[in-house]
């Protein structure tokens, strides 16, 4: 062992190096350097959901993940946790298996037998369209880089089975679809934050606590469908406080299936969410992209929740602080553990905390007589320009 070189792996036969360093190592010293994996597989009838998430934390020495599905109103989820060390080279954690079947093409999703809930799945991804980056998403907070992440999403089909409490789902291409999305770099919401730290100057700080200002976050993914077989993808991506002037984080494209990306100059949600549980419901989304010269053009998009009782909620995935976990964070050196909640709904889960919001909803979209399905992830605080809650 050379104290100045990180421990040999697998990854380093292969002629991918871009740093004078192993694959043990990333370029950074930062804590929160993450790499991840997310996916959120749909039936298009809305009555069964999956989730899977991966993260490697090179410089926390932790791979963690989670792992569920909604059926109804009733959420089953597993976590797990153990130290990257342990197995550098596998891209699994406990009962969660990852593995690339063909890159950019296939990814298979396992969840095997555990003693955490009643559920196991096989399942497969099949991409149908390019993957596609969102901008940069970096944030400058008090002198430090508090994110600094680039992201590619893809859309595509699922193929296997799932399991719950024994009984035996087939999924079929045809009766479903599903995004992924890969991520890397400096993200938030990883570990907890030192006991030390001077205390945080505003609501701007893409890590900080958003209540009691108006704050809008919504993602939105998509594949729609034109009568020629050719499609195209409504992505966008903000984030802002108080709605005055541009949002403090944008990115918005819309990407055709031959991999061009068209920037949105400007975007405009109206959609109505639920006043119980912040679901978002139905609404219009106008895209202002360039024209000719001095022109911009419009394009109008209509979004409806597939199920209004549906959307996988991120929170018990550690998507912010959940009974004491978040990602990234050291649980021993092999943690398994997840519960089922039996509805996800019930507003007394949102008093609890705002970020219990996040949720994968499944919409589908139109624009014009093209159509085809999203996914939309929300938070909705105070009172925002465009949001109805009804």
């Amino acid at each position: 062992m050379i104290p100045t070189i990180a421990a040999l792996t697998g990854a380093d036969e292969f002629f991918n190096h871009q740093i004078v360093n192993t694959f043990a190592a990333v370029a950074s010293p930062e804590r929160a350097w993450t790499e991840k994996a997310w996916f959120t597989l749909m039936r298009k009838d809305g009555s069964l959901q999956a989730s899977f998430g991966l993260g490697k934390y090179a410089n926390r020495n932790i791979v963690d993940g989670f792992a569920g599905v909604q059926i109804g109103t009733r959420q089953m989820t597993v976590r797990a946790s153990r130290l990257l060390s342990s197995a550098p080279d596998e891209m699994g954690v406990g009962p969660l298996g990852y593995a690339v079947v063909k890159p950019l093409e296939a990814i298979r999703l396992t969840l095997a037998e555990n003693s955490a809930v009643p559920l196991r799945f096989e399942l497969t991804f099949h991409a149908n369209m390019p993957g596609f980056f969102e901008n940069r998403d970096v944030v400058i907070h008090d002198g430090r880089a508090a994110s600094d992440v680039i992201r590619f999403h893809q859309a595509g089909t699922v193929s296997g089975w799932i399991e719950i409490e024994g009984e035996r789902h087939e999924v079929n291409p045809d009766e479903w679809y599903g995004f992924r999305d890969r991520s890397w770099g400096v993200r938030e919401h990883v570990g907890l934050d030192p006991a030390d730290l001077a205390p945080v100057s505003g609501h701007g700080v893409s890590g900080g606590n958003k209540a009691g200002s108006a704050f809008h976050f919504n993602w939105l993914v998509s594949k729609i469908d034109r009568a020629d077989g050719s499609s195209y993808d409504l992505a966008y991506y903000f984030r802002d406080f108080g709605g005055e002037g541009p949002p403090a984080y944008f990115s918005g494209y819309i990407n055709e299936s031959d991999g061009r990306q068209i920037p949105i100059l400007h975007l405009y949600p109206e959609i109505d969410y639920r006043a119980s549980d912040r679901g978002a419901m139905r609404g219009t989304v106008t895209a202002i992209i360039a024209g000719r010269g001095k022109s911009v053009e419009e394009r109008v998009f209509e979004i409806e929740a597939i199920n209004p009782e549906m959307g996988f909620r991120l929170l018990p995935g550690m998507y912010g602080e959940w009974k004491g976990q978040i990602h990234g964070s050291y649980k021993g050196e092999a943690f398994l553990d997840g519960e089922t909640i039996e509805d996800v709904n019930n507003p007394a889960k949102l008093a609890e905390t705002y970020r219990w919001q996040i949720r994968d909803r499944p919409v589908r979209i139109t624009e014009g007589a093209n159509s085809g399905y999203g996914d939309m992830e929300s938070i909705i605080l105070g009172d925002y320009p465009g949001v109805r809650i009804v």
